[in-house]
């Protein structure tokens, strides 16, 4: 039994780094569409192997050892990003203990927090002025950003009067629900492109200012940590957001979708500044998600 559980895990973390292989390839593709450039084609038919060709490049480079780094964080920081992603999928391997287990919704919040520190091992390890900032800045983007989510993640769950994602589903079923759900689902897509610190909302990785932030100093195979688990955690809340908003018919597809909305901000959206950033938090999504806990608690309760 317990060999066939190992399996299953592995067998699981091969199917998510396939998926973040084809995801990244599916990205380049499409801004290079979006940009007017053909994308990656050359390695293989349409270049369809150049992730393959990527991870090999990353995982043989040589990573630089900075003298005034503090190694045990710097090395420990990416590896901690990576296996915070790796416990989500590995939880929600199988998705009939997400319907039927009404306390998964609060582990997700749980590990959600944990991301927070990954950045603080990985600008703190690094030493450098440009990874501190970056660093700052993610954690202040996350730790704000994160209590929205969380409110509205309590809010669609009460208005289906249970934790139970199964309940979920056949709430779903409803004209009324899909109103309902419609508002919430928009902002659950912004809350989650904060939360990823994606565009418009990447103000940890600024080029322009601060170089590329809490990760200007790494390289090879714990660049590609990073790299991973960023993307790892896309396809999470993608799968996520299908499973909260869409029902179970085509789930790839729709997963494929929610992708596509996150590839198409970064493509279309300049990023926000740093002051306007805080302020949609604090001074809009805030009041806004409390309002909608309050609303939706006075109408089902």
């Amino acid at each position: 039994m317990m060999l066939f559980y190992t399996m299953t895990m592995l067998l699981s973390l091969i199917g998510v780094l396939l998926s973040v292989a084809f995801f990244t390839l599916m990205e380049r593709k499409i801004m290079g569409l979006m940009h007017f450039r053909k994308g990656p084609n050359k390695i293989s038919v349409l270049g369809i192997l150049q992730p393959m060709s990527d991870a090999m490049k990353l995982f043989t480079k040589e990573s630089t050892k900075l003298q005034q780094s503090k190694m045990f964080l710097f090395y420990f920081g990416p590896s901690f990003s990576l296996l915070i992603m790796m416990v989500y999928w590995l939880n929600y391997e199988s998705i009939n203990s997400m319907f039927f287990n009404k306390m998964k919704i609060f582990l997700i919040l749980s590990i959600l927090s944990l991301s927070t520190f990954s950045f603080t091992f990985s600008s703190w390890g690094s030493n450098s002025k440009y990874s501190i900032l970056g660093g700052y800045r993610a954690i202040s983007q996350t730790i704000s950003y994160e209590i929205c989510l969380s409110i509205f993640l309590l809010t669609l769950f009460y208005t289906n009067k249970s934790f139970s994602v199964q309940k979920l589903f056949m709430m779903k079923e409803s004209w009324s629900m899909l109103m309902v759900s419609l508002p919430l689902f928009l902002t659950w897509i912004l809350l989650c492109l904060a939360e990823l610190n994606r565009a418009p909302f990447d103000m940890s990785e600024g080029e322009s200012e601060i170089v590329s932030g809490f990760n200007i100093e790494y390289g090879g195979s714990l660049f590609a940590f990073i790299f991973i688990a960023e993307y790892g955690m896309i396809l999470f809340l993608s799968f996520f957001t299908s499973l909260m908003f869409l029902n179970k018919q085509f789930m790839l597809l729709k997963i494929l979708l929610v992708g596509f909305i996150f590839i198409l901000s970064r493509c279309s959206f300049p990023r926000m500044r740093y002051d306007a950033l805080m302020f949609l938090c604090w001074k809009i999504l805030l009041p806004y998600s409390l309002i909608l806990l309050m609303f939706f608690l006075m109408l089902f309760f």
